[in-house]
């Protein structure tokens, strides 16, 4: 039971590192989609935690809902998976 409780921290980890690949590559989509200028959608590429997005978008954007459940769905795995770096770190040995 233990083990599975670790597959299911080591897996929502790296669930949440691809993660970032994948909101970022909707942000890059987003931002072709609407024509941005370059500083434009450089701001929306790399300011993090979606902010550049939201200041550089109007409100109904291609995919909105999509990716904000994303958001939530690959922010939640993050923090799941950081129990088991925080498992590794400290070094614990339950069993």
């Amino acid at each position: 039971m233990f083990n599975l409780l670790i597959a299911i921290f080591y897996y929502a980890f790296y669930l949440g590192l691809s993660g970032i690949v994948v909101l970022f590559l909707m942000r890059l989509w987003i931002a072709l989609k609407l024509k941005m200028n370059r500083k434009d959608m450089l701001m929306t590429l790399f300011i993090p935690g979606s902010v550049g997005l939201n200041l550089k978008t109007k409100s109904p954007y291609p995919f909105e809902n999509i990716y904000f459940y994303l958001n939530i769905f690959f922010g939640v795995a993050m923090f799941i998976g950081s129990i088991f770096i925080l498992y590794l770190h400290l070094e614990l040995d339950i069993i």
